[in-house]
């Protein structure tokens, strides 16, 4: 992968997005060796796809067996949960998280498995629900769930906790199963269907005095309620991952004025689909209003190319499969930002742009 150097030193914080304009993965070091790993999509090593938070890993030399210790869906659309199955696999010592919350086409999924019934739910997420629960929990297989304000990983002198969903949209998401489970049409007056970004899991992550905040893609009804819960943990984030691919349905006033320090590092990943594109320019130029010093996974020019070199990439493997040509791959298409940043004693983030990583002033 280029741009790849060393690990980060045990005593030193590392913040790492990818994406390369459609698909993201977050990684987090968390001091003394010990990561986690935010969401995931696929990306070819020249031989065959793997969740590329793996291929950056062991780009750096850390072993994902033994060093990933929390992994964490923070909901279910495509581009979130690519080859998320593949990533719980190869981490054994990794607890999966994902919202306590599901949508009824996501519950369908899940309880198909655990209840040893054939249940038939179409779609790439369902597969990797599908997946991610058919593993037998005695075969090491560790699962839990994210609610507001629940710790879910406490790994030396840092803490990882789940702000969102709140007990509101996991009441929403119970009522959800009740009719499914009763086969009632849907009663007049009932709460409303999920949506996956209602459920999705914000964390607040806690390393000594660094605290940075994950949005996922949590739009701003969500934000509302966490501004509101005074009970999540205390502390200004200085890295923000911002929600929603910087997209204006994710923004809150209060969340900047109120959980972020002035001028936080914010780091956003593009997405692109039948040619829409977020952030839009008026995204870029709310979120270049509240930090300069924000950046983007990869750059606006190099994301329809990226797309391209995948798909073509993709034929070419399929159509030598099972021959003797080697496929291999010089410059890879994943492209993020790396924030690094020492436990203690440091001033401030060190920000590397990874392939076609950039300043966010840069994007259009």
């Amino acid at each position: 992968m280029n741009g790849a150097r060393h690990r980060p030193a045990t005593d030193e914080v590392e913040f790492t997005l990818l994406g390369p304009g459609y698909g993201e993965t977050a990684l987090v070091h968390l001091g003394s060796g010990a990561w986690m790993v935010v969401d995931s999509f696929l990306e070819s090593d020249g031989v065959a796809d793997k969740p590329a938070a793996i291929q950056y890993l062991e780009s750096i030399g850390v072993e994902p067996d033994s060093a990933v210790r929390l992994i964490v869906a923070t909901h279910w659309h495509d581009d979130h949960i690519g080859g998320m199955a593949q990533l719980v696999a190869r981490c054994p010592q990794a607890t999966f998280v994902c919202s306590a919350a599901l949508c009824k086409k996501e519950f369908l999924a899940a309880i198909g498995p655990l209840s040893g019934r054939n249940v038939t739910v179409t779609g790439s997420g369902a597969r990797e629900i599908r997946a991610l629960f058919s593993v037998d929990r005695s075969a090491g297989a560790k699962r839990d769930f994210a609610l507001a304000n629940r710790l879910l990983l406490r790994q030396g002198n840092g803490e990882v906790w789940a702000l969102s969903p709140d007990s509101g949209v996991f009441e929403t998401f119970l009522v959800a199963v009740s009719e499914l489970m009763a086969e009632m049409e849907p009663a007049r007056g009932r709460l409303p269907a999920l949506s996956p970004n209602e459920a999705s899991v914000v964390l607040s992550i806690h390393i000594g005095d660094i605290v940075l905040l994950l949005g996922a893609d949590l739009e701003k009804n969500g934000w509302k309620t966490i501004l509101e819960n005074s009970s999540r943990p205390a502390g200004r984030a200085s890295v923000f991952k911002l929600p929603h691919h910087g997209s204006q349905n994710a923004h809150h006033d209060d969340v900047w004025d109120q959980m972020l320090v002035r001028d936080p590092v914010a780091v956003v990943a593009p997405w692109t689909l039948g040619g829409r594109i977020l952030p839009r320019r008026k995204d870029v130029e709310r979120i270049l209003s509240r930090s300069d010093d924000s950046y983007s996974t990869v750059a606006r020019s190099s994301m329809s190319r990226s797309a391209r070199f995948r798909h073509r990439h993709s034929v070419v493997r399929r159509a030598v499969q099972g021959s003797d040509i080697e496929l291999r791959r010089d410059a890879p298409a994943v492209s993020g930002i790396r924030l690094r940043r020492k436990l203690e004693g440091s001033t401030g983030w060190i920000a590397e742009e990874l392939g076609a990583g950039c300043r966010l002033r840069a994007f259009y």
